[in-house]
């Protein structure tokens, strides 16, 4: 099922990616951020797909025993949390596109209605079906939509608040988990105490470095994206309202 998901996800994100518009600044890179989030989460899952078999215990232990061991081990669902964040960076990476496509698509007809109406006033009705005909490309202005401005940087800030829980759930919560392949496992429903091991505690980890490292680049990104944006669109607007003032 996650294959399926995976490989119908590629085509969408090829045929929007090759959109060239651009009408704000990163937009290309985030739909290859999604594209390689997908795909990582695709691979890294696999040496977690077997983790039943790759769980055993010492000596005789009945079988309702040993699955009590493994869920006192892996009380948190691992790869479901990692489909859940996943989820997240694509829900707000959608929201953001949404509103940023309604307001470009507000502003296209805006200009189009003022295009046309001062073509009408010149007389030319060639230069209407030009107009319409031929709307120009529009790139959202963040130095006049502050409001848009905003949205732009709260988009940022939410995506470093998600993945830096993410981040702490992979390093202080997943990984602890295969970093002793050798458990100690005493429960009260069963007597006596169990030695358990874990296979393929390397594959293991290493899904999570990957995860880590990918996590690390969106939230570098990001605080990168938010720094420039307040720099580009804040601050220089601020020095340049104040050197035309003076």
């Amino acid at each position: 099922m996650a294959a399926a998901a995976v490989a119908g996800l590629i085509p969408v994100l090829h045929s929007v990616a090759g959109d060239k518009s651009g009408y704000y600044i990163g937009r290309q890179l985030w739909f290859g951020f999604i594209a390689v989030y997908g795909v990582v989460v695709y691979v890294v899952r696999m040496p977690w797909a077997s983790i039943h078999n790759d769980f055993w215990c010492h000596g005789n232990i009945t079988y309702p025993c040993l699955i009590e061991c493994f869920e006192k081990r892996f009380s948190s669902p691992v790869v479901g949390i990692w489909y859940f964040f996943f989820f997240i960076f694509l829900a707000f990476f959608f929201l953001m596109e949404f509103f940023m496509a309604q307001i470009r698509h507000k502003q296209t007809k805006t200009k189009a209605v003022e295009t046309v109406a001062d073509e009408v006033e010149e007389g030319s009705m060639v230069g209407i079906q030009e107009h319409v005909t031929t709307p120009k490309k529009s790139i959202l202005n963040f130095h006049q939509e502050k409001m848009l401005l905003l949205l732009y940087l709260l988009y940022f800030l939410l995506q470093v608040g998600t993945q830096g829980v993410f981040l702490f759930l992979l390093i202080y919560h997943h990984l602890p988990l295969v970093s002793q392949p050798v458990i100690d496992c005493r429960n009260s429903l069963c007597p006596g105490s169990y030695v358990c091991l874990i296979r393929g505690t390397m594959e293991k980890q290493m899904s999570i470095y990957t995860l880590i490292t990918l996590s690390s680049m969106i939230i570098l990104f990001c605080l990168g994206f938010f720094i420039y944006s307040i720099h580009h669109y804040l601050l220089k607007g601020l020095s340049s309202v104040k050197f035309w003032v003076g």
